[in-house]
């Protein structure tokens, strides 16, 4: 024996002293260390045992492990090569010998009237062709399904992208067919997904690509399959709604349907975003004022980067937008979408975005625009090296005329065109 079985016989010797029908379980445990190392039968006479049957450890040698399956082999090495053993009269003079291994996900069980017997019943079940067998359940679907593989994925993701776009890939799983999801993975064929995809819209169609082919790049990394069924689906970009800034009509439009009762509920939203060129998703509790600057986390930056916007506070802003109030709408996001569809009639929340940056391009140098925006400019110079103070972008914004209505109703300042702007 080596110094590390020793001591771990030690001191499971002194643990079966302590519990009734010591002596029993102490010559049990004995003898299976004889059968092991010396592969001799027990010598060691036992007291009687006022039980019909009495418990304790088996231990394997490495030896007797090498035809194990590699899966279990890990783990059954990991919990060193041990095992549960019972011992049963099964006759006048004669035991029963049954060894239990409950753990790890696997529950195997082999008797035999000698112990030497039982482990190789045991052994035999532990080998590649027949140690799936054994997998409980739970083990099985965190292992071998589809599920159990999305499971471990959606946790692997965590804390690497957005809870938003997170929660959408759940939602997107959890609307799969029951088949699908509860079939082994490696089962899964790229027939099975090219059927899906076909009968879903293309933005659906995008989304559900990227996780299918998330999930079994995963799969492949752990070692469940060699092959990736997705790598035969093309991906298919959807095309997007083309966006553009609002024309002078539409900003009047705007400007005068706002004021609205019935529009009260997304109103400092609305103007956030007239002003401000946030995306909607900019909005949220940490958006705040602080003196001439307003303060949003940029939420266009890869792997969870927290990042947060300083734009200046436009002169036209500052009485239109009521700062002792929420600039959010509590709303659900869907409910918000058709308010603003509404409220600009048709066009999305998205085009007041653009709407900023056609009117402050206007005024200002582009690349400005691209810090207000939250955009990195593609040149080295200004990704890396410039840093405006803030009283340099303060006069920039001064320069920047947003149209407003009067107190008679007409808008003044209109100097927007109706053109496509890629912000």
């Amino acid at each position: 024996m080596i110094n590390n079985e020793l001591n771990f016989s030690a001191n499971y010797i002194q643990k079966l002293a302590t519990q009734p029908n010591a002596n029993e379980r102490i010559s049990l445990y004995l003898s299976c260390l004889f059968d092991c190392y010396a592969k001799q039968k027990d010598t060691f006479r036992t007291q009687e045992n006022k039980r019909s049957a009495v418990s304790s450890v088996v231990k394997f040698t490495y030896e007797e492990t090498l035809k194990m399956a590699t899966t279990f082999k890990k783990v059954f090495i990991a919990n060193g090569l041990v095992a549960h053993v019972i011992k049963r009269k099964s006759g006048k003079n004669s035991f029963c010998y049954e060894i239990r291994y409950r753990s790890n996900g696997f529950e195997i069980s082999a008797a035999a009237n000698d112990l030497n017997k039982a482990k190789v019943k045991f052994s035999q079940k532990t080998v590649p062709q027949e140690i799936e067998k054994y997998r409980t359940e739970s083990a099985i679907k965190a292992q071998n399904y589809f599920s159990g593989v999305f499971e471990e994925w959606y946790q692997y993701k965590k804390g690497t992208i957005l809870e938003k776009e997170l929660n959408r890939f759940r939602t997107n799983f959890e609307n799969l067919p029951e088949s699908l999801r509860n079939k082994r993975i490696t089962d899964i064929k790229t027939i099975d997904l090219d059927r899906i995809l076909k009968e879903v819209k293309p933005r659906k169609y995008e989304e559900l690509r990227t996780l299918f082919n998330g999930i079994f790049k995963y799969a492949i990394a752990s070692g469940l399959l060699n092959n990736n069924p997705v790598a035969l689906i093309k991906f298919k970009r959807a095309e997007r709604q083309s966006r553009e800034c609002l024309s002078e009509n539409e900003i009047k439009a705007f400007l005068t349907r706002i004021t609205d009762e019935k529009y009260d509920s997304i109103r400092q939203f609305a103007y956030t975003l007239y002003f401000f060129g946030l995306r909607p998703c900019e909005i949220d509790e940490e958006t705040h004022r602080e003196g001439d600057f307003l303060i949003a986390r940029n939420r266009k930056r890869k792997n969870g980067k927290i990042e947060y916007k300083k734009i200046p506070v436009p002169k036209q802003a500052q009485e239109l937008i009521e700062w002792n109030k929420p600039l959010t709408a509590d709303l659900h996001r869907l409910k918000i979408n058709d308010i603003m569809k509404d409220l600009l009639t048709g066009k999305t929340a998205y085009c007041l975005r653009h709407t900023f940056a056609t009117i402050c391009q206007q005024y200002v140098r582009p690349d400005i625009v691209d810090i207000w925006m939250g955009d990195s400019p593609q040149r080295l110079v200004g990704k890396v090296y410039t840093h405006f103070p803030d009283d340099f972008m303060k006069k920039q914004m001064d320069l920047v005329i947003f149209p407003v209505l009067t107190k008679k109703g007409s808008i003044i300042n209109v100097g927007v065109s109706a053109k496509q702007t890629k912000k």
